[in-house]
């Protein structure tokens, strides 16, 4: 083998980065830009050969574009050509092939394209076809795949935007993953294993023109994200290994007929979003998910009642920021950890039984009683971080909870009396203070503007707060 010597730059230091091996030189280049990859060759002559060996290709039109964004089509069509020709003569392997295109005349150069890129034995392909809108646009002017995609055996990850798919995606034998954005499907989606045996993670969003999703005793799939798909349709999903699922239910003129996932025994975290899901239903599903670890309700304005039983539920978040009918959540969870609680419900009340290990409590918009409030604190030994927001009947605060680290306070117009005694805590936050009185910190005296955030160090606090707008919440955790 042959040995490589260190060169020396101008400078006089040692050039260490061109002896790194291909390998993670190519893994450098791949967490960067297109055009990234092509000012590393004048790094030097080393780098110059690894880039052209680099085995990811992307393409956008939009970056051959001038200041009037006006692409030159030739120009574009010649340096993929080149590109890909130069790993076929070369006979190098292809790892990912991403291609992202607006102009219709250029569709007729992609079955050229994906051909050449198969013959390379490409790994991952990423095909994005924009229009201005996709329910605008006849199905003769999508791009339609052609058939070598679907009966290659090298392809193990695939991501489709704006396709016209006419073949069921059983013909998708060896993918891992799929990913469909914004398609036309013109057959219904029947996944068992004898067709996709090697599928792990199934992404549909926003796609269109099928009525059903069946998939069954799929035993290597992870993961199902069915999100914002057009128009009623059924989904049943009745696969073991399946332990991440996400369902966005748009609530349109024709609701969802079926949401039937109940073969998911083994489901560890759910998000759903639905606005026709109901109480009956939620209770039976939940009754079936006996693993489920976190769980996520978005927006299910259909629910009245709430109540879960479940020794492995770890993290539980209910938002719902329009008008919530909800009345009474009730929960049972011992290992239970994070509970967020947003919506606008003027009547619901929150029972929690068991929750002895809870650490982190979140609780926007609830109008429940001031004794409900402190009733729940007081089951909560282990609390560590607590965030109170627009909680408009609470009038009085008081804890004593040896383990609180962290409490946030916002627009709680009502309440004009914090005690706490928590020898832990380090962080207190309030918007809106004009006066505090802070005896762990030598009994100091500010004045604070109606929009100011402060964070403290402090054992012991008394707080007189006025309220202010605090929006977000929903990356806490």
């Amino acid at each position: 083998m042959k040995r490589i010597r260190a060169r020396k730059n101008v400078g006089g230091g040692v050039d260490r980065i061109s002896q790194l091996p291909e390998p993670i030189i190519h893994r450098i280049m791949s967490r960067l830009s297109p055009k990234e990859v092509v000012r590393t060759s004048v790094l030097s002559r080393t780098w110059y050969h690894f880039k052209a060996s680099y085995p990811v290709l992307k393409f956008n039109e939009m970056h051959f574009g001038d200041e009037e964004h006006h692409t030159n089509l030739d120009k574009f069509r010649q340096v993929i050509y080149n590109s890909l020709n130069h790993f076929c003569r070369n006979k190098l392997a292809l790892v990912a092939f991403h291609i992202d295109i607006f102009s219709p005349s250029l569709s007729s150069d992609l079955d050229s394209w994906i051909r050449l890129a198969l013959e390379n034995k490409v790994k991952s392909l990423h095909l994005c076809v924009r229009t201005e809108s996709i329910l605008s646009v006849p199905p003769t002017k999508l791009s339609i795949l052609p058939q070598p995609l679907f009966s290659s055996k090298t392809l193990t990850n695939i991501k489709l935007t704006m396709c016209c798919l006419k073949q069921p995606l059983s013909i998708f034998s060896s993918i891992r993953k799929l990913s469909l954005v914004n398609c036309r499907l013109k057959e219904p989606i029947f996944l068992k294993n004898d067709d996709c045996s090697f599928l792990e993670h199934l992404v549909l969003k926003y796609c269109y023109g099928f009525k059903s999703v069946h998939i069954s005793n799929l035993r290597r799939l992870r993961t199902v994200d069915v999100s914002y798909c057009f128009f009623s349709f059924e989904l049943v999903v009745a696969s073991q290994s399946i332990q991440t699922m996400y369902i966005y239910a748009r609530a349109l003129s024709k609701p969802w007929s079926i949401i039937n996932i109940d073969g998911c025994h083994h489901l560890k975290f759910l998000y759903l979003q639905s606005g026709t899901i109901t109480d009956k239903e939620l209770q039976s599903l939940l009754s079936k998910l006996t693993l489920i670890e976190e769980l996520y309700l978005y927006h299910c304005q259909q629910l009245e009642t709430i109540y879960i039983s479940n020794p492995c539920l770890k993290t539980l978040l209910f938002v719902c920021l329009f008008h919530s009918p909800l009345r009474i959540i009730e929960i049972a969870a011992p290992s239970l950890k994070n509970f967020m609680y947003m919506a606008d419900s003027r009547v619901c009340r929150i029972k929690v039984t068991g929750c002895c290990n809870l650490k982190t409590l979140v609780l926007k918009k609830y109008m429940g009683p001031e004794t409900t409030f402190h009733d729940l604190l007081s089951k909560c030994p282990l609390l560590e971080n607590l965030w109170m927001v627009q909680c408009a009947e609470l009038e009085r605060l008081e804890l004593l909870n040896p383990r609180l680290k962290r409490l946030h306070l916002v627009t709680c117009s009502k309440l004009n009396s914090v005690k706490v005694d928590s020898p832990n805590l380090f962080e207190f936050c309030c918007t809106g203070l004009k006066a505090t009185t802070i005896p762990g910190v030598g009994g100091a005296r500010s004045e604070y503007e109606r929009s100011s955030h402060w964070y403290y160090r402090l054992k012991e606090v008394l707080v007189h707060s006025v309220g202010l707008d605090f929006d977000n919440l929903t990356d806490l955790f």
